[in-house]
């Protein structure tokens, strides 16, 4: 891991129509890790804002929680999972491990 790097966790690029849907409408997903992810929204949330959504992955969706850590306005969120139940984060790893080290996204300087 490179000495500026702050993950805790790889990030991966989901398959095609991996969304979240939540009160406010769906986006898409734009990089997943186990801890978070970047959802693409042209009207984020402001950071600190707590929210309640399903991640749909394929044919399940998975209800967690999470907190904005980050937000962009024009362009999306950092969202970290804050709760989730135990079946949610065995789907998500299972998710994650079929995605493979090939589909994860490089670091941008």
């Amino acid at each position: 891991m490179a000495g500026d790097e702050k993950r805790k966790t790889p990030r991966f690029k989901p398959k095609d129509g991996t969304h979240i849907v939540f009160v406010e409408g769906s986006a898409a997903i734009r990089d997943l890790s186990e801890n978070g992810m970047y959802v693409l929204d042209g009207e984020p949330l402001s950071e600190g804002s707590a929210i309640k959504f399903a991640l749909r992955l394929a044919n399940f969706d998975l209800p967690i929680e999470g907190i904005v850590s980050r937000s962009v306005p024009g362009q999306g969120m950092v969202i970290q999972f804050t709760e989730m139940t135990r079946e949610a984060r065995r789907r998500l790893r299972i998710y994650l491990s079929e995605l493979g080290p090939a589909s994860q996204e490089p670091r941008k300087s």
